[in-house]
């Protein structure tokens, strides 16, 4: 026993060396030799545990919410759930693209594949890029080999009784199959035969190696990750960099001289760059541009503001800008044709081999592919090393991007130029590529006939950076983007837009569609288009700070008529870049959103506004308190458009509601008021009372039972809740649940019949889909591990 445990070790320790020979050097080609320095950077994690363990009713009712931010580095990232008793086998890790998922993957492994005596014992990373060459049926067996050599021959031995293991799977939103769950009854293990999705569903959802840890890495809002978030046992949302993050950024990447604190200052003092730059791979750009250029802020005097510029502006650095001696020195293509000829050619086929990458999603392009679409690898390395990098493997070399997004931006200037003159064609790739709808009557184009449909959310990147390509010409200087569209382009896009909104999109598709207007950017295409978004819903649905600039700019020609951002986690900073938008909705929904008095304070400004058009305003279940709701108060003696305030559920007590009957005095518009599930004392709901006999024109529900349409729409969700339950944020749904079994009380007290049992229904329907959320965890208590 002895012996085999040591020929494990020994082949660990093998797979370690391996690592830190070829991993490590990649890792430095992409941080310029700065991976430790990256790696060590604070990043901020929102971590939820949706299914923590519950085992009586009592602790439900008196549970606290089991999500927390929290500020890590990257390799410390496995020890977030380390943070609550809980068992976590299943761990996903969330965030837009180019937030930093897979260099926190890398640099993980990286920590591990240094660390003696290593914890947890040996980690596997797969990508989902890689997993999409594998074709037929395979065993988790043969993938281990072929991505773990050294370990080839003790996966038995190591995999026989895997809790040390943890296995990553890098990039959901890039697989290119659907995950598919086994045959009812069926047993695996690492040599059963399955495909590639099927194997990757069983490991996420236990029925293959139960006991391993597994990561899994993905942008959020896909629709198939939505489907299979039950299986996780903890949530790891990654956010972008906070203004104090974007500052230690810039000075690992200056190495802390002046030029940091000017860089710093360029990203912070523009809101649009700000906006752009919370994104890391936003950042890394940018400050590539500079440093490239030795900080000519001629070249930046034309601010981006949309994630197309910035890579187009990255794009002309690399091919216009060289440093020498610390003095920049300008390509003029005028003198150099036959080298600006060369490399306007290169983009274009390596655009067109990005294209044809994108869709069967591979990452990697070999020496061999880049002869086929008469690409010479030199050029690659003379001119674009600081987007795609080269490495070896048995001998041989391998070109790949540093981020999916840049083989996606190449794809994309390739197909804009190739379709940016044809309109009609342009259309039906849109319908295609956006919707799956596949044309009838098609031209030739293969980018067309090799598209399936069911992979739009693969491309939904793709087709934003496509819009952004559309008004990039070529010129001497290889693309100017600041030429306009044609006017029969123009045309089918404001028509293709309107169209879209006609016949309604689904949330995530709605979100896409913004972002391809913002990356348009167009004012004439936008100021047709914007009036016609009337009732936008993303209820449930992640927004971040890019998604919320896209939003700010499609609706800044719209008087919406319902804006629902429930659940969408925009927070204090969501409300503040929303400001505009809101103050023209009709109708704005916000709830919970984890607001705070501060963002009580810039709405009660909104609605203190005489240009305010709100008349229906929900904000309960955030975090107002005692002093959000006196903003609303005083905004409330000013106000004359809003009929109706929800401010349930929002830690309101007695104090909060001290000046309210003074200030309610003044308004003459304001029809409801919903107080109710706050914390309210004896005084303040006598007050309320009181209240309530001299304003006759205001009704005030402080509970529940006091609104029958309230109470019927509580009725008619809990009820839809217990099929839809997974779908929803599972502290959320708990804390909720609590407020309402809360604010309806103890039944025996109320008098009339009915109503009293209608009350008790509810109450156990709430009992019933709580302990149906709540799934007590078996096996081992231990947690992922770190070193």
């Amino acid at each position: 026993m002895a012996l085999l445990r040591s020929t494990v070790e020994d082949a660990i320790q093998a797979y370690q060396k391996y690592i830190l020979q070829n991993q490590s050097e990649f890792l430095d080609k992409m941080s310029h030799g700065k991976s430790k320095a990256y790696s060590l950077l604070d990043r901020t994690i929102n971590i939820t545990f949706p299914k923590k363990q519950i085992t009586a009713l009592d602790d439900i009712m008196g549970a606290v919410a089991s999500d927390f931010v929290s500020e890590v580095k990257a390799v410390q990232l496995l020890s977030l759930p380390q943070k609550a008793d809980y068992p976590s086998k299943r761990v996903l890790l969330i965030g837009d693209k180019g937030v930093g998922k897979s260099w926190t993957v890398a640099s993980i492994q990286q920590a591990w594949a240094e660390s003696q005596p290593c914890q947890p014992r040996c980690i596997i990373v797969f990508r989902f890029c890689d997993l999409n060459e594998v074709e037929g049926k395979t065993t988790l067996r043969k993938l281990l080999k072929k991505q773990c050599e050294s370990l080839s021959s003790v996966l038995t031995e190591l995999l026989c009784n895997p809790q040390d293991v943890l296995i990553i799977l890098d990039g959901l939103d890039e697989f290119n199959h659907r995950l598919q769950n086994n045959p009812p009854g069926g047993y695996f293990n690492i040599d059963t035969e399955a495909e590639v999705n099927v194997l990757v569903y069983s490991l996420i959802a236990r029925d293959l190696l139960s006991t391993a840890q597994v990561l899994v890495t993905s942008c959020w809002n896909i629709e198939q990750l939505e489907f299979h978030k039950k299986y996780f046992d903890c949530i790891l949302v990654m956010r972008g960099f906070t203004n104090d993050q974007l500052r230690r950024y810039c000075e690992v990447f200056y190495q802390k001289n002046q030029r940091a604190a000017g860089m710093y200052e360029y990203m912070t003092k523009h809101e649009t760059i700000n906006c752009l730059v919370s994104n890391p791979l936003n950042s890394y750009i940018l400050c590539s541009i500079l440093d490239i250029c030795n900080c000519s802020q001629a070249l930046m005097a034309d601010v981006p503001v949309t994630h197309c510029e910035v890579l187009l502006q990255f794009l002309y650095s690399l091919v216009h800008c060289r440093t020498y001696k610390q003095s920049v020195v300008t390509i003029d293509n005028s003198e150099t044709k036959q080298e600006g000829k060369l490399l306007q050619d290169t983009i274009l086929k390596l655009g067109e081999l990005s294209f044809n990458n994108l869709l069967s999603g591979k990452l990697e392009m070999k020496i061999d592919d880049l002869h086929n679409y008469g690409i010479d690898p030199d050029v690659l390395s003379k001119y674009f090393s600081n987007l795609i990098l080269e490495k070896k493997y048995k001998g041989q070399s391998i070109f790949e991007f540093c981020h999916v997004v840049l083989k996606e931006y190449f794809a994309a200037l390739y197909c804009a130029t190739s379709l940016k003159d044809d309109a009609e064609e342009l259309v039906k790739s849109l319908d295609l590529w956006c919707f799956g709808r596949m044309p009838q009557n098609q031209k030739s184009q293969y980018y067309l006939r090799s598209f399936k449909p069911e992979h739009t959310e693969a491309v939904y990147n793709f087709t934003r950076l496509l819009m952004g390509s559309l008004k990039a010409r070529t010129d001497t200087k290889l693309w100017n983007r600041s030429a306009s569209l044609t006017q029969p382009t123009a045309r089918a896009l404001v028509t293709w837009f309107k169209n879209c909104l006609e016949q309604g999109c689904k949330k995530s598709k709605l979100l896409n569609l913004m972002h391809c207007l913002f990356e348009l950017h167009d004012s004439t295409v936008t100021t047709e288009v914007s009036p016609h978004f009337k009732h936008v819903d993303f209820f449930n649905i992640s927004l971040g700070p890019l998604d919320l600039a896209a939003l700010r700019y499609c609706l800044c020609h719209s008087a919406v008529v319902e804006l629902d951002l429930r659940l969408c986690t925009i927070g204090d900073d969501g409300i503040k870049q929303l400001k505009d938008v809101l103050l023209k909705c009709k109708t704005v929904f916000v709830s919970s959103n984890k607001l705070t008095e501060k963002s009580a304070e810039i709405l009660s400004d909104l609605l203190q506004d005489p240009k305010c058009r709100i008349e229906t305003l929900s904000c309960g279940t955030n975090c107002f308190g005692a002093r959000g709701a006196q903003f609303f108060w005083k905004a409330l003696t000013k106000n004359r458009s809003l009929k109706s305030l929800r401010l349930y559920d929002n830690k309101i007590t007695d104090e909060g509601i001290k000046n309210m009957v003074d200030c309610l005095s003044y308004n003459t518009t304001l029809e409801k008021l919903y107080l109710c599930a706050n914390e309210f004392g004896d005084d303040g709901l006598k007050n309320i009372e009181q209240f309530k006999e001299l304003k006759h024109g205001l009704k005030i529900v402080s509970k529940i039972t006091e609104d029958e349409d309230l109470l019927l729409r509580i009725e008619t969700q809990i009820n839809e809740l217990f099929s839809q339950s997974q779908e929803y944020n599972q502290e959320w749904l708990q804390t909720i649940m609590e407020s309402i079994l809360k604010d309806l009380g103890d039944e025996s007290e109320i008098t009339d019949q009915m109503m009293k049992t209608r009350v008790g229904n509810i109450k156990e329907s709430i009992k019933q889909l709580l302990l149906k959320t709540k799934v007590v965890a078996v096996g081992s208590k231990s947690t992922f591990t770190t070193f």
